[in-house]
């Protein structure tokens, strides 16, 4: 049963995000709230998108971290992520890897309420969780990364319904590698 339930949320999904085909009668059930909440609450499954080739890589892993400063309901402050490391822990060379951008979503829990549940339910096989519909918050080329990335993200900024964390991952050109991530959840100062 959980199979069956998996490979429709599945379909679902990938016939939102356009990767398969959806007679027109039906397109928009696939945007009703309760179909929503089931897409961004389920994980990517592996073999959905293409994965970069062997051997490839992603931020340092727990390397992401965030600071509020902003004390209303709203967030505002600093962003920072160290760039991708070999499994020595070893700063590789984006170019000659293939790493052309880093980039940092909002990031969606994955089962029930709260991120007690989360670990290993990350998308693509990876730990990370959420990157359906919530876009990205910020990004940098990978020539521009230096040993740690650091973004300003402004007071005032609406952390968008659903989403409990930053996840940041690497582009190989136009793939994004899901499955090698690293996220903090975000803490509202407000709290």
């Amino acid at each position: 049963m959980k199979t069956t339930i998996t490979a429709i949320v599945a379909t679902i999904f990938l016939a939102a995000c356009g990767h398969t085909y959806a007679p027109s009668d039906d397109a928009e059930a696939l945007y009703e709230p309760d179909r929503v909440a089931i897409m961004n609450k389920t994980a990517i499954p592996v073999g959905a998108y293409k994965s970069p080739p062997e051997p490839n890589y992603g931020p340092k892993s727990g390397s992401i971290s965030f600071t509020d400063t902003d004390p209303g309901r709203a967030i505002g402050g600093t962003l920072t992520m160290q760039p991708a490391v070999d499994a020595d822990g070893v700063r590789i060379n984006e170019a000659e890897a293939g790493i052309t951008m880093y980039m940092i979503h909002w990031g969606l829990e994955v089962g029930e309420p709260g991120t007690e549940d989360d670990a290993g339910n990350g998308d693509m096989g990876g730990n990370c969780m959420g990157f359906r519909d919530t876009g990205h918050v910020v990004m940098m080329p990978a020539a521009d990364a230096g040993e740690t990335m650091s973004w300003d993200i402004p007071a005032g900024t609406e952390v968008p319904e659903g989403a409990v964390y930053f996840v940041g991952h690497a582009l190989y050109g136009d793939i994004h590698n899901l499955a090698k991530c690293t996220q903090t959840v975000i803490t509202n100062l407000r709290g």
